[in-house]
């Protein structure tokens, strides 16, 4: 995650004094506030150990210990910094916005995502508006990593939605995926009314869609319908008048120009979303971007590659992904991204080239995102005949088939290990939190031929193991195609 918000001048968190404040705390507050931001951080630090030494009043010690926060984290001294935000929220009767919001970042940033979340219940309490000044990785990051804990992500995405959360560095189509996790926690708590209401203001069509061919949304699927319309063109309408006008709105924005160019390509509109998603062409340009905007760059490669234009696709994630990566881990999925993209399109060499790439940030590929690294050099030492090798690339998902399991069944798929890949489908079918997306794997729109060269394959396969009747018999049980009528054409 970036840093650059622990450099925000500290005037924010400079609370007006108490009335019967001491006038040389004021001064000497004021003094070491003007050398943080003149990044002499040095200095400021011991004028401030020293007023918190004869500090004796609660709320003093509140009002030290802030700006000590961020001098502490400019300091990179993490968790002294992290003791000095907590201190000063306890110690203060109203924490102010900007209070919780900095708390809430630095929990989050070290990882303590339970804290960071209760944290957010806060925020959304006392100031709901707040919550579009946080990050929204980070606020990602955090509903993903309580997402076990069923209470608790039923609090936070029921709280962030009731708040209407629209951060301006997320896309509406962000937004919406915590809109089909609340229906998911309203329709298991037999609140039906309300995920009803919750399903109208979703407006990205492959949301739509999800909620469409599960069958634990049956109630909804004619109002769903009625929303999608013939070919799904009323949805699509909606979508990008919607991101359209959010982009016309802050036309320098590449959150903007991403979330419209998605909802062009979800409308099938291809051309237009490729003209649109190209930006950031020259080295100096790509370094620029930051972690969300770099996903611009993944659509276009994406987008080039479904034109058929695959050297092209290749070429722009290689430059994308030879920028520095410093400030930016996020960099690291365009890499794996990169060697998945290679084999999708039958180029087995350059596949592994890009596997390599991204193996070699061992302190930065997660576990997760290793197994991808994993399937695609299994895929590509298949394509290549080295069908031993392969099996040695694919051993840690055989090992662990549930750890990434879009990673394990397109490295069955590969290997031709049908009744795996199969088994790993019921298997998906069967459970709760990974059925939707399955469902919506095998919809016809997706797995029907096309006149292109990428996924060719494994759209192939998925048609074969979506015929297979234990397959089908799970599929059946829990889902549906999506009405001809209303299914959007790809």
């Amino acid at each position: 995650m970036n840093r650059r918000w622990w450099a925000a001048p500290i005037a924010l968190v400079l609370i007006a004094a108490a009335p019967l404040a001491p006038a040389d705390l004021e001064t000497q507050l004021r003094g070491a506030a003007a050398l943080y931001d003149a990044g002499k951080v040095g200095e400021a630090l011991p004028i401030l150990d020293a007023l918190l030494a004869q500090a004796e009043l609660p709320a003093d010690r509140g009002r030290i210990q802030q700006l000590r926060f961020f001098v502490l984290a400019r300091m990179d001294r993490l968790p002294e910094a992290r003791a000095a935000i907590e201190v000063a929220v306890a110690n203060t009767a109203t924490p102010t916005p900007a209070l919780l919001v900095a708390l809430f970042k630095i929990r989050a940033f070290m990882g303590d995502n339970e804290l960071a979340a209760d944290t957010l219940l806060l925020i959304a309490a006392t100031d709901a508006a707040a919550l579009n000044t946080l990050p929204s990785e980070l606020v990602s990051n955090v509903m993903r990593a309580v997402g076990k804990d069923r209470n608790r992500a039923f609090d936070l995405d029921f709280a962030l939605n009731a708040a209407d959360w629209q951060p301006v560095d997320a896309t509406l189509g962000d937004v919406d995926w915590l809109r089909v996790r609340l229906v998911a926690a309203l329709v298991a708590r037999e609140r039906m009314e309300e995920a009803g209401a919750v399903i109208d203001a979703i407006l990205n069509p492959v949301q739509l869609v999800r909620i469409g061919i599960d069958r634990r949304y049956q109630a909804f699927w004619p109002q769903v319908e009625k929303r999608l319309g013939p070919g799904a063109d009323i949805a699509d309408a909606a979508y990008l008048a919607a991101t359209k006008a959010r982009f016309d709105a802050a036309p320098t924005s590449l959150i903007a120009r991403l979330g419209y160019a998605e909802a062009l390509n979800v409308a099938s509109r291809e051309p237009e979303a490729l003209a649109l998603a190209d930006v950031a062409q020259t080295p100096a340009e790509l370094a620029a971007l930051n972690e969300r905007e770099i996903w611009l760059v993944n659509l276009h490669a994406s987008l080039l590659a479904d034109a058929g234009k695959i050297d092209e696709a290749l070429a722009r994630l290689a430059a994308l992904n030879a920028s520095p990566l410093a400030g930016r881990p996020t960099l690291i999925n365009t890499m794996i991204n990169q060697a998945l993209l290679a084999v999708s399109v039958d180029r087995p060499q350059q596949a592994i080239a890009a596997a390599d790439v991204a193996d070699a940030k061992k302190g930065v590929v997660s576990s997760f995102g290793a197994l991808y690294v994993a399937a695609a050099r299994a895929c590509a030492l298949t394509q290549l005949g080295k069908t031993a090798e392969a099996a040695i690339a694919a051993a840690p998902l055989v090992s662990k088939p549930d750890a990434n399991e879009d990673a394990y069944l397109s490295a069955m798929i590969c290997l031709g290990r049908t009744d795996a890949a199969a088994a790993a489908i019921v298997r998906r079918l069967a459970g709760e939190d990974t059925r939707t997306d399955m469902l919506f794997n095998l919809q016809p729109f997706l797995i029907n031929r096309r006149d292109t060269v990428r996924d060719a394959k494994e759209r192939e396969a998925m048609r074969a193991l979506k015929a297979r009747a234990d397959v089908k018999a799970a599929y059946l049980k829990v889902g549906r195609d999506m009405p001809a009528a209303v299914s959007p054409p790809r």
